[in-house]
């Protein structure tokens, strides 16, 4: 009974999500009823109704599963740095993630390959963070990661801009910068289903580590005086956060401040406890990500990406609930 009324907010959350992403699928330019698309599903439904569930739903997937990878990254990244602005670009795997799909862009590669070259530039990239800071001796691990990420993050950041003066600017620049501001229009339903494999399976292993990830934020002693390996568990918890943001940005460009907004949200709801924080914010998330790209379509014919709304509704969004978490404490 316990359990079930802990976990009872980030289920209602979770329904909210679900709820949004229905009315999302159901309405539009052409309204189609909800019990029209359930019959689209089997196979039952009128032309119109299959018709709007194959353009819709590709891109639905991919702003729910975004939405609550990067929302899940910056949650597992705010409890292990203990730090309410740590970000899932933390340790630069944004901006891998994007040199590498510029440089496939680059080099005139499907969008099949844009997104593995992006998805193998956030993990390399996330990878080089984590190594540095394994060879070095600093006492404080945390400390030695993020400075680490910071580096790497800026050697990425300097390539992509490299890759941006040698494009061709007519034809390989507008693309470039179109994938770096983030959109789900493109997404297809397999590249959906290839990001949701590895987004799961960093969720699954943050929701696992659970109390340890509580255990380690107060500290790599006190993690050992309860035989935990502090040093495992933060290199397992990073690897799969990296995963959950690398898959993300591969599938939908960088879309910035839904893995720094949603813990937030997530914990004037919640609390702080891991078992309870990552799954809430992962459900905020996904519901965030829903609401600005509905809001991309909202304003005329050109979409705006959804990098930029994110941003202009984040940033106001953030210093009000940091502002209503402050006065709570």
């Amino acid at each position: 009974m316990n359990r079930l009324k802990a976990a009872l907010p980030a289920l209602t959350l979770t329904l909210l999500a679900l709820m949004g992403a229905a009315v999302v699928l159901s309405t539009g330019p052409l309204a189609i009823p909800a019990a029209d698309l359930l019959a689209a599903l089997i196979g039952r439904g009128a032309p119109e109704a299959e018709l709007v569930l194959t353009l819709r739903a590709p891109r639905l997937l991919a702003a729910l599963t975004c939405g609550a990878a990067l929302a899940g990254a910056g949650a597992g990244f705010q409890i292990l740095f203990r730090n309410p602005l740590a970000a899932p670009d933390l340790l630069g795997v944004s901006s891998g993630a994007g040199l590498g799909a510029a440089v496939a862009l680059l080099l005139g590669a499907g969008t099949v390959l844009v997104q593995s070259a992006a998805f193998a530039g956030g993990l390399a990239i996330g990878g080089l963070a984590m190594g540095c800071a394994a060879l070095t001796r600093s006492g404080d691990g945390r400390l030695a990661l993020i400075l680490c990420g910071v580096v790497a993050g800026a050697l990425a950041s300097a390539g992509l801009g490299l890759v941006v003066i040698v494009a061709e600017p007519y034809s390989q620049l507008p693309a470039i910068t179109y994938w770096l501001l983030g959109s789900f229009t493109r997404a297809t339903l397999a590249e959906a289903l290839f990001a949701l494999g590895p987004i799961c399976l960093g969720g699954a292993i943050l929701l696992w580590l659970g109390f340890r990830l509580d255990v380690l934020s107060l500290g790599d002693e006190q993690a050992r005086s309860l035989g935990l390996s502090a040093r495992a568990l933060r290199v397992t918890a990073l690897a799969a956060a990296a995963l959950m943001t690398s898959a993300a940005v591969a599938l939908a460009g960088i879309v910035g401040w839904i893995g720094l907004l949603a813990p937030h949200a997530a914990r004037l709801i919640v609390g702080d406890r891991a078992g309870q924080l990552i799954p809430a914010s992962m459900a905020i998330g996904a519901l965030f990500a829903l609401i600005i790209d509905r809001m991309a379509t909202a304003f005329g014919p050109a979409e705006i990406p959804v990098g930029l709304l994110s941003a202009a509704i984040g940033a106001p969004a953030f210093l009000f609930l940091f502002v209503a978490a402050s006065r709570r404490s």
